[in-house]
């Protein structure tokens, strides 16, 4: 292919994200915008060129496309990566890629029935502390893996879908998301959660339903121990996404992403830090592109989002429930 034609469904802030970024590749082009609320769709096409709909059904039968980029809220997802695969079309979603397994599974399904390839939007899985991580742990250098820990603190609420649980999932399932998948992917899969949330600090906030602190505790099938904290009410303009790890030869602790610090187990004591400035947006648009052009799997498949999913569900449902979770969910 000497170029990939790429639409959009959902033109929102993530959306303009990811057109940023795909705009620097010669090897695609912008051809079509749609949103329920055509005026900014065609905002889009009137920065980026292409055409404009309201309706993604009809863009998808008007238009010959290669990719197409789900920038949709969790709750308004319905049929479109089904209807997609089924015409051959390439497909980038945001993550939550739903807010039930039901509907994920039958995504998971209509993708691998089609061959297209998919990449789901957990750009954290690009940062150079979690890359150089994944690294560590699968040449056997790290060793086996004993107990993580993760903090997804920030000071960040929007009134409209997202404090609504039914819409958005809540800060778990919506946004902490990122650490709970890079955790798995460092890891491996989880066994068993234990969760516990409440909301202490955004209640004068009118129908807010979602938690704004959340503790959540669970095994992976390794047998290695995991932990997360999550808050919407963390320090002032700051956003932590930070994690440590014990493994049999290095300590990790990462304060970013991108900035990764490695404690020997053994003496004499020595630590050493690395880091690499990096736009994980724009990693995860090359890395799909690439999957698509070789003929490969993209880093992140539509089944990891679902499985990352079915992890956050199981931790609000034990929340809800008082009760560990085993997974999978049935």
């Amino acid at each position: 292919m000497d170029e990939l034609r790429v639409g959009f469904i959902g033109c929102g802030g993530i959306a303009a994200v990811h057109v940023e970024r795909l705009r620097s590749s010669n090897k695609v082009r912008m051809v079509a915008f749609s949103d329920v609320i055509e005026e900014r769709a065609k905002l889009f096409v009137a920065k980026y060129g292409g055409n404009s709909y309201r309706d993604w059904h009809e863009m998808l039968d008007n238009e010959t496309l290669d990719i197409v980029y789900i920038c949709l809220p969790p709750y308004a997802h319905t049929d479109e990566v089904t209807v997609a695969a089924e015409k051959g079309i390439h497909i980038f979603i945001e993550k939550p890629i739903a807010l039930d397994m039901k509907v994920a599974r039958e995504m998971v399904k209509a993708v691998e029935r089609s061959g297209v390839k998919s990449q789901v939007g957990y750009n954290c899985r690009f940062g150079y502390a979690i890359e150089e991580a994944k690294r560590l742990i699968e040449s056997g250098e790290a060793g086996d893996i004993g107990l993580v820990m993760g903090m997804y603190w920030c000071h960040f609420i929007r009134e409209d879908w997202w404090i609504d649980k039914s819409k958005s999932g809540g800060q778990i399932v919506e946004q902490s998301t990122h650490l709970f998948d890079a955790l798995r992917y460092l890891c491996g899969d989880v066994e068993v959660v234990y969760g516990s949330m409440n909301l202490k600090f955004w209640s004068d906030i009118p129908n807010i339903t979602i938690e704004d602190v959340s503790s959540t505790v669970f095994k992976f099938k390794s047998g290695a121990i995991g932990a997360i904290t999550a808050t919407t009410w963390g320090a002032h303009a700051q956003w932590w996404f930070r994690w440590w790890m014990a493994a049999r030869n290095y300590t990790f602790e990462s304060r970013d992403i991108n900035t990764l610090t490695l404690y020997s187990t053994k003496p004499p004591a020595k630590a050493r830090t690395i880091t690499e400035e990096r736009d994980t947006y724009l990693l995860e648009t090359e890395d799909f592109i690439k999957a698509i052009l070789e003929d490969r799997d993209a880093r992140v498949p539509i089944e990891e989002g679902a499985k990352t999913l079915e992890f956050t569900l199981a931790a609000v449902k034990s929340a809800e429930t008082g009760r560990p979770i085993k997974l999978p969910l049935e």
